[in-house]
């Protein structure tokens, strides 16, 4: 079984139409659960209090510290560290709905996740979580496994700094019910807009 978790990772891996053709083969689910096997000391992004590996074909659009909008064939990435949830182990959970497209959770080394997918006519809107972070995109069907793997592989990289995070929670005096992930979200709750919608207006606004 571990041999086979190993060839598995390593095909994952690999770049181009190889990596392609075995994506789309997979399910989502073991897209999941090969990168939460996976360890990396790879990073190149460094931020306040974390580190990252950003994909190739990814760039950073925006950077505000704790949230940042990641760009990749035209579509946008919202990463939310939490570090506050980090620093005080609590889990960022979530439930069933009966509207998602798809919903399923996962455990590695006592870290959860989850990973929801709600259809929005034409349009799926992946919202993942994993290691004390968030990644939101909205893709077409066929860009799904994609986003889904990229987005693990960066969840999974990440790497947090002890050092500075404490510095800031004790600076700012953050109490652990306290969280530093917040959605914008429409005043009109029956309106037809989805979230990402609402956070390019705020970015926008702002």
């Amino acid at each position: 079984m571990f041999k086979k978790i190993i060839i598995l990772i390593s095909l994952f891996f690999l770049t181009g139409c190889t990596q392609t053709y075995y994506l789309n083969n997979m399910s989502i689910e073991d897209i999941i659960n090969i990168n939460i096997a996976s360890e990396s000391d790879l990073h190149n992004v460094n931020n306040k209090g974390y580190k990252y590996n950003l994909p190739a074909g990814f760039s950073i659009y925006s950077d505000q510290d704790y949230n940042q909008v990641l760009l990749s064939e035209n579509n946008k990435y919202y990463l939310n560290i939490d570090i506050v949830s980090y620093y005080y182990k609590n889990n960022i959970t979530t439930e069933y709905e009966y509207d998602d497209y798809m919903y399923y959770t996962f455990e590695n080394n006592n870290k959860n996740g989850y990973l929801r997918i709600t259809k929005n006519n034409d349009y799926f809107f992946v919202e993942l979580c994993y290691n004390y972070a968030i990644i939101e995109v909205e893709v077409k069907e066929e860009d799904l496994k994609y986003a889904v793997s990229r987005g693990m592989l960066i969840l999974n990289s990440i790497k947090y700094n002890n050092l500075v995070i404490t510095k800031f929670i004790e600076d700012n005096n953050i109490e652990n019910s306290e969280t530093l992930y917040k959605i914008p979200e429409p005043e009109n709750k029956t309106d037809s807009k989805n979230i990402l919608e609402y956070i390019d207006e705020s970015e926008v606004e702002d």
